[in-house]
């Protein structure tokens, strides 16, 4: 696909005219697609695949304790919140399938940090400035091209395979982009990488409306979903692409059903849905993985919201799954459960999900996938999550 070809197809239904979150597509020639989402920020994975069935749950969350009546019951211990209730369609097609408890290998509760992590594919902040995406366009045999439609390239498709990037003027500045850039350089002095978080942390808590400032808030989400589809149903299109979405940071008035998180999970579903839809014949090769960089606190703040915690939730779809189910070893929420008191403990590593997506999409062996993710050979691909 040329580049008239690319701007044709992006501007078709309309894409040129919203305001888009950051989108990057990335291609090769194997029988299989792989889109990864990143929702940056840190979503409450306790609000969103709520334990209702867990028995310290109500007293834990106090009045963010959703009813039962108000949640898209999946089992008898998970349900799903309010607004991503449009998944249960795919659940009851077994083609959704739930992960809690899960974190990325390395603590922290710096969103840069975290997001380095979960973008390069390693155990630690630092040490690569690959992205587990562009390193599996250099594993992945046959005609392999990638594209980034951001203000910046994203971490994830950053490497020595070269990529072509696109930019919507719609995006503006990136503020996040710009603000990574500067956590990469205060990383090096502790004092000035400290102030910088504790800057960042004040910003959110005194801004003007809770998330105003992310993108998913303005709507973007169904309509890049859709654009993405019609660029992924191609025959020759691409087949790996990585998607993000800003504005999960709910330090303030996150809100119960109906709330500003709420809301933000309703686009989400809404999107991933739509997504689906627009893929038409070409779903039924197509895996979707949902992650974010960290949970939040077990417990609700003093503010109405949540602090960037451990553990969290995340989501794969595709008609790949080996079944509906929630993928979880859950170590419950009783005080001395939590991990420093405060928050949900981490029992799945990221990387084991990442593995099973790509080995189940794909069909790669346990080699190509610890060159995906390095020095992650202890790290096994979550069982019975993939056919």
């Amino acid at each position: 696909m040329n580049r008239r070809e690319f701007v044709r197809n992006m501007c078709y239904g309309g894409l040129a005219t919203c305001a888009a979150p950051r989108v990057s597509f990335a291609q090769v020639a194997q029988n299989g697609r792989l889109v990864f989402v990143l929702l940056r920020g840190g979503f409450d994975g306790l609000a969103a695949v709520v334990p209702y069935g867990d028995p310290d749950y109500a007293a834990l969350r106090g009045a963010f304790a959703f009813k039962e009546t108000e949640l898209a019951p999946l089992d008898d211990t998970f349900g799903l919140a309010p607004g991503l209730s449009p998944l249960r369609a795919l659940w009851d097609s077994n083609e959704l399938a739930v992960v809690h408890a899960m974190a990325i290998p390395h603590r922290t509760r710096s969103h840069f940090d975290g997001q380095a992590i979960l973008e390069t594919g390693l155990d630690h902040p630092t040490g690569s400035s690959d992205g587990w995406l562009n390193r599996l366009l250099q594993v992945m045999s046959g005609r392999r091209s990638g594209i980034a439609i951001a203000a910046g390239m994203p971490l994830s498709l950053s490497g020595p395979f070269q990529v072509e990037s696109w930019s919507p003027t719609q995006l503006g500045a990136v503020d996040d982009a710009f603000l990574e850039r500067l956590a990469v350089l205060y990383r090096a002095d502790a004092a000035l990488h400290n102030r910088f978080e504790a800057a960042l942390q004040q910003q959110e808590l005194v801004g003007e409306e809770p998330m105003a400032r992310g993108t998913a808030r303005r709507g973007g989400i169904t309509p890049l979903m859709q654009a993405a589809a019609r660029i992924l149903r191609q025959d020759q299109g691409p087949n790996i692409a990585a998607m993000e979405f800003s504005g999960w940071d709910t330090h303030a008035n996150q809100g119960m059903a109906g709330g500003a998180l709420d809301r933000l999970l309703g686009q989400l579903a809404e999107g991933l849905v739509a997504f689906r839809t627009a893929m038409g014949p070409a779903w039924q090769t197509t895996t979707v993985v949902v992650m974010t960089e960290f949970g939040r606190t077990a417990r609700p703040n003093g503010t109405r919201g949540t602090d960037h915690g451990t553990a969290g939730a995340g989501f794969v779809l595709g008609p790949r799954l080996a079944r509906a189910h929630v993928v979880s070893d859950w170590p419950g929420l009783a005080q001395n459960t939590l991990y420093e008191g405060r928050d949900l403990k981490p029992t799945i590593d990221t990387r084991a999900v990442l593995k099973a997506a790509l080995a189940g999409t794909f069909d790669l062996t346990s080699a190509q996938l610890d060159r995906v993710f390095p020095n992650s050979s202890a790290v096994r691909p979550s069982a019975g999550l993939m056919t």
